[in-house]
């Protein structure tokens, strides 16, 4: 309807410009004719002569564009007629609704939802099994029937212990080497005696006491004589010395002392061990072996002990299951439960249930919108329904003009002025025509 009306306008403005255009030229033209009865030869064709006789003239033509509508503010109706803009939802109390066949639900947060069983496939066998389902199956191993038995010994584990006869003890031996020797059945080693002074005698009348070093024997200070001759005491050490070996200490001429050197004697041997002539016997202990087992038989701890395999009893399948045709061992299990889905893609699978979601339900209504500007407007219906306000027409963009096909507008746009064909182009770009008349 805009659009009619808008097209209407502009052609009564095109048919007013016109009759303006056509009252000029048919003055222009009068004018013209009483100047020049004929066309002149000067001017292209539709063109006349100005009144100076420099120019060539004919009326401007009136020419309109007719730009894509716009709006100043919102945006256009489908049609480009009308500028509108949303309208503003007002916040209604109330409780809100889900769609039919929905209902909130309080484990999602009570959105709107829809429950229907899923679809369960068929059963099939677990995984690790084997079969079909009715018949499945897994495979295990044969075992003994009964407990293994030993022969001869105690089962321990899985073997069969014999304790043999206690063990042989190995013999008894001396570690003969350059320093131990075996005599008469007796182990030992050979320590050489030392050598030592023998000890001082003490006579009758004189008692000699070792000195420092060792090696002499003298009597203490004040002795007035030296025996003539020193011979053994009743202690058992022989010394053998002669008078010779005595030797007085003189002091101011006036003996002294007396001094003699005892013999050297072999030192004695320490306790536990025996005096050999110029040695002493250190008693050495002898190296008993290992003891031995009997043939078959290894010793561990203080037995002889020998390890045998058990007879077991004869391996079959294990209660619960069954022998097939090849031999093995087939135990039943149970079938596995078919999988639960859901046929519709859009829903989602919980368990057993196959669950629909969507928001809460609004049928908006006219008196649930305001319009701050302009006239509201309801289009569409139920959840479809579409409120707006209608700011007003669009703008046209619509704009007209005098033009030139050919030549330039005359300074007041009603003429288009060219240069005599039949001379130089006039300077002047754009003259206003003289008229006589």
């Amino acid at each position: 309807m805009e659009t009619t009306k808008k097209t209407s306008t502009i052609k009564a403005a095109l048919l007013v410009i016109a009759a303006l255009s056509m009252l000029l030229s048919g003055l222009f033209i009068a004018t013209a004719s009483r100047s020049d009865a004929s066309p002149s030869p000067a001017c292209p064709d539709s063109f006349s002569l100005t009144a100076d006789a420099k120019n060539c003239f004919q009326a401007a033509v009136v020419s309109s564009a007719d730009n894509p509508n716009s709006c100043d503010t919102g945006e256009l109706t489908a049609d480009g007629a009308q500028c509108v803009v949303a309208a503003q939802l007002i916040p209604q109390a109330g409780a809100t609704l889900c769609p039919t066949g929905y209902s909130p639900d309080d484990s999602l947060a009570g959105m709107c939802a829809r429950f229907d069983a899923a679809t369960q496939g068929s059963a099939t066998c677990p995984a690790g099994s084997r079969g079909t389902a009715g018949t499945c199956y897994i495979l295990v191993a044969k075992g003994p029937v009964g407990a293994a038995t030993c022969a001869a010994g105690v089962l321990t584990g899985t073997n069969c212990v014999i304790t043999g006869a206690a063990p042989t003890p190995g013999a008894a031996t001396c570690p003969v080497s350059a320093t131990v020797q075996l005599v008469g059945g007796a182990c030992y080693t050979l320590q050489t005696r030392a050598s030592a002074f023998a000890a001082c005698e003490t006579f009758t009348t004189v008692v000699y006491t070792a000195t420092t070093p060792a090696g002499v024997c003298t009597t203490a200070a004040g002795t007035t004589a030296c025996p003539t001759t020193v011979t053994p005491a009743n202690d058992g050490n022989p010394l053998g010395a002669t008078a010779a070996d005595v030797t007085a200490v003189l002091v101011a001429n006036v003996i002294d002392s007396c001094n003699y050197v005892p013999i050297t004697v072999l030192a004695a041997c320490a306790g536990g061990t025996v005096v050999n002539g110029d040695n002493c016997e250190i008693p050495v202990d002898l190296v008993v072996a290992a003891s031995t087992c009997g043939a078959g038989f290894g010793l561990l701890g203080a037995a002889c002990i020998q390890y045998a395999a058990p007879t077991n009893a004869a391996a079959s399948c294990p209660v619960g299951s069954i022998t097939d045709a090849s031999g093995d061992c087939r135990k039943p299990v149970a079938d596995a439960a078919g999988a639960y889905s859901c046929a519709d893609a859009t829903s989602a699978l919980n368990g057993k249930t196959c669950v629909w979601t969507t928001g809460f339900l609004v049928t908006p209504s006219a008196d649930l919108y305001s319009c701050a500007a302009g006239a509201r407007t309801v289009s569409g219906y139920g959840a479809a329904v579409e409120v707006t306000c209608i700011l007003g027409a669009a703008n046209a963009n619509t704009t007209s003009g005098p033009s030139c096909l050919q030549g330039v507008l005359s300074t007041d746009n009603a003429y288009c002025i060219v240069a005599r064909i039949d001379a130089a182009p006039a300077a002047v770009a754009a003259p206003v025509p003289s008229f006589t008349g």
